[in-house]
């Protein structure tokens, strides 16, 4: 049991470390360490299930290993934020007022192709009327504008936008949806008053929404 416990601890604390050397690039939008328990835990889980010579409990043991140390990393990185640099590397400023850093290019292992596609992405074509471009934690550049650059807003117009808010489905293909109604306080009652006002049967209904200022939309089945 003991000799369980101590490779499933060195294996972890070796991946941990491969993985933090592999870059924040690969490791997408997971912190290294759950990625390292994510695949600890399936490859540990499938050993019983694959060979039936391994006892269920040479699996349990590590898989509990595993948990204690994801729930005591957790607790030491809550009170000693400094930790998670191990874990995790720092934000990583690519673009600073325009010009490209590249020993944070090079640092980072980021080509200009993909530095470039993201700020396509975002739908910027010039380096220049960039502000920042930086690598967060979780593999993905935040890309900001120049303010001279950067669209205007109603604000800066100082227009009255009027915020509608989000649109919640009621029906989806002649189906009420139960969820929407308890959020919104809002009874099948109140959805068939609407819908007699416009002379239409829940089932003649493709899609209906309603926003947070009570805007109703309704597509119909026989509508292209």
């Amino acid at each position: 049991m003991l000799t369980i416990l101590l490779r499933t601890i060195i294996i972890y604390i070796v991946l941990l470390i491969v993985m933090r050397l592999m870059g924040k690039r690969q490791i997408g939008e997971l912190e290294i360490s759950d990625l390292v328990t994510t695949f600890l835990l399936s490859e540990i889980a499938s050993l019983p299930i694959t060979d039936t010579n391994i006892p269920v409990a040479f699996a349990i043991i590590p898989m509990i290993v595993l948990l204690m140390f994801e729930v005591t990393s957790s607790w030491f990185l809550s009170r000693f934020p400094s930790l998670k640099n191990f874990l995790s590397a720092r934000p990583a400023t690519l673009i600073s007022n325009g010009k490209i850093n590249r020993k944070e290019m090079l640092h980072s292992r980021i080509s200009i192709d993909e530095l470039i596609g993201e700020l396509r992405q975002n739908g910027i074509s010039d380096i220049s009327t960039v502000r920042y471009a930086i690598l967060e934690q979780n593999g993905k550049i935040s890309v900001i504008q120049n303010a001279s650059s950067s669209t205007p807003s109603a604000e800066d117009f100082n227009i009255k936008v009027c915020d509608n808010g989000i649109d919640h489905i009621l029906i989806s293909d002649g189906s009420i949806n139960k969820h929407s109604l308890k959020v919104l306080n809002i009874s099948i009652e109140d959805i068939e008053k609407i819908l007699e006002k416009k002379d239409l049967k829940k089932n003649d209904v493709y899609l209906m929404l309603i926003d947070d200022n009570q805007n109703v939309k309704i597509f119909k089945k026989d509508e292209n």
